[in-house]
């Protein structure tokens, strides 16, 4: 007999109780989190460091293993690097993509509205 388990990779589900409107409703926030992601300051916010870890996977699949509520977090935290903070996003951008290669996919995954 021939046993089939079938795993499914997918981000902890802690992260989906991540308050991302509180986070970018406070400026000072939301830059603690850019800071850490870009190496420019120690990562001391709820679960940043891990998110720095896991950014270039999540970029590179375009959020393939993020639950439907990571995603929609994913979308509006990123979205808002770009609004609010568009010096930082052009660092984002380099950091996490260097040569564009994930950016179409990438981009496409934004745009979704699930």
């Amino acid at each position: 007999m021939i046993l089939t388990v079938t795993c499914v990779l997918s981000y902890d589900e802690k992260y989906d109780r991540l308050d991302v409107d509180a986070i970018l409703a406070d400026d000072q926030h939301f830059t603690s989190y850019l800071d850490c992601f870009l190496d420019k300051a120690p990562c001391t916010t709820e679960y940043s460091k891990e998110f720095r870890e896991l950014l270039p996977e999540v970029i590179k699949t375009a959020c393939e293993k993020c639950s439907d509520t990571q995603k929609v977090k994913v979308r509006k935290f990123v979205k808002a690097i770009f609004e609010k903070k568009a010096e930082m996003a052009q660092e984002f951008r380099t950091k996490f993509d260097p040569t564009g290669e994930y950016e179409p996919a990438f981009l496409a995954f934004l745009k979704q509205n699930k």
